[in-house]
């Protein structure tokens, strides 16, 4: 049995809709069980995904420990410098409205109780994300990540023909935060940002589909997928900027846009670990079932 209290301050809302957000990747075979019978109790009483649910609320929930506890999945560690790798799908932190009993920090906090985030990924977006249980690591990799003392290369999968094998986009970015979205402009306005891409293309994964590496020489929010779906060359399973009728052809793929290598220089300000470099390859988006797919 899991005990779980809503943060105070959660809205109200569906049983239902607030597992799927603090349990992002909970099986939807698992949330049917415990609608069916009834296995959370709120306030001690038995109740189904339709029952209102908000901050102060307590949940019983009668289910495997396991489903609710998953591990961080670890690529390297000294400790003091984590190198963990984020399922797609997975937030790194809690939502705007405090929810996310499942994020990479919990699972790393479970761990090292004083972990914290270095930078971010989007909830869809997968790969590797730094973290710091040391305080002085954490001001190097601040500092690092404020001033480029890292390079990062994302590996995705884009749509459309190529002119080019490889170039550098620039543009400035301006940020919609009450639709949770970014629109990319090609002269300055506003609070519009500068922005800077670098891709390179590789071979094509289907017909239609090509395989790119990416460097955000800047690093705002949404940027690669903004800025490449601007340049007409969207990301496969990017309902949010995207090309959804060529999604669709694809059996719904997750975006297909993965952090795949990070780079420390050896003038970093991250000077323990400078020269050192973190692989962890993109899943085979291509070759997927339909498992596979819902287990990202």
């Amino acid at each position: 049995m899991i005990v779980h209290d809503i943060p105070e301050g959660v809205p109200a809302m569906k049983l239902e809709r607030y597992l799927r957000r603090a349990w992002p990747l909970l099986p939807g075979r698992v949330l049917r069980v415990l609608d069916k019978r009834k296995d959370v109790r709120v306030n001690d009483v038995k109740s189904d995904g339709s029952a209102l649910v908000r901050g102060g609320d307590r949940l019983n929930i009668y289910a495997e420990d396991t489903w609710f506890s998953m591990p961080p999945d670890i690529l390297w560690t000294d400790d003091r410098l984590i190198v963990a790798v984020k399922p797609q799908g997975l937030p790194v932190d809690v939502d705007q409205d405090g929810v996310g009993a499942d994020t990479l920090l919990t699972r790393l906090q479970r761990r090292w109780p004083s972990a914290r985030l270095c930078h971010r990924l989007d909830a869809a977006t997968g790969g590797i994300v730094l973290a710091a249980a040391d305080d002085e690591v954490y001001e190097q990799a601040f500092e690092a990540f404020k001033n480029h003392g890292v390079q990062k290369q994302y590996h995705a999968l884009a749509l459309g023909h190529f002119e080019q094998t490889k170039g550098t986009l620039r543009a400035w970015l301006q940020k919609d935060a009450c639709r949770a979205e970014v629109r990319i402009l090609h002269q300055p306005r506003g609070n519009a940002k500068p922005i800077e891409t670098r891709y390179n293309v590789g071979e094509e994964a289907a017909p239609g589909v090509t395989h790119v590496w990416l460097e955000p020489v800047t690093g705002r929010t949404h940027q690669l997928r903004a800025h490449m779906a601007d340049f007409g060359h969207p990301f496969l399973g990017d309902d949010k900027y995207g090309d959804r009728a060529a999604n669709r052809q694809f059996a719904r793929l997750p975006l297909c846009l993965w952090h795949e290598r990070l780079i420390v220089p050896k003038d970093s300000p991250l000077i323990d670990y400078c020269g050192r470099a973190f692989e962890c390859p993109a899943p085979d988006w291509m070759g997927m079932g339909k498992e596979d797919r819902l287990s990202l």
